[in-house]
């Protein structure tokens, strides 16, 4: 995972955190840290599918951006319920990362984590073979 529950605490206040992750329980005074963290893996995965062609994924030691990203896409599915719904500042948030997201698959913007290796040969660079008989043999060109 990108980002801890404590990062999330941080980020949004403990509050929010709590009411997010109880949202049934108006009295709960501790945040229910597993259904917080599927939040945070889910958005973690949905991190991993946007970056996977240009980096290893996961990233062994996430910088600031890719913490910051899997906090606010954690916090809009914590706000996803059966009886809430995320407001519009956190959907607006959500679609920045995923735009965010889109420009790093596209190559418009770079992490500073290690790239990843092309996973195969590149493009053209093998031998060439054709399935047509050759023009210019020993025999054609004798005499020349």
């Amino acid at each position: 995972m990108y980002a801890t529950v404590s990062d999330m605490i941080a980020r949004f206040g403990e509050t929010q955190i709590i009411r997010l992750s109880r949202p049934e329980d108006r009295t709960a005074e501790t945040v229910d840290e597993d259904k917080v963290n599927i939040a945070l893996a889910d958005a973690g995965a949905l991190i991993d599918g946007y970056i996977r062609g240009r980096y290893f994924a996961p990233i062994a030691a996430p910088p600031a951006e890719i913490v910051r990203a899997t906090c606010i896409l954690a916090r809009y599915d914590l706000a996803q319920g059966e009886h809430t719904d995320p407001s519009e500042e956190m959907g607006k948030g959500r679609k920045d990362i995923i735009t965010w997201l889109e420009n790093i698959a596209k190559e418009l913007v770079n992490l500073d984590v290690p790239a990843a290796e092309p996973a195969g040969p590149a493009v053209n660079s093998g031998p060439r073979m054709s399935d047509r008989p050759r023009t210019m043999t020993s025999d054609t060109l004798r005499g020349w």
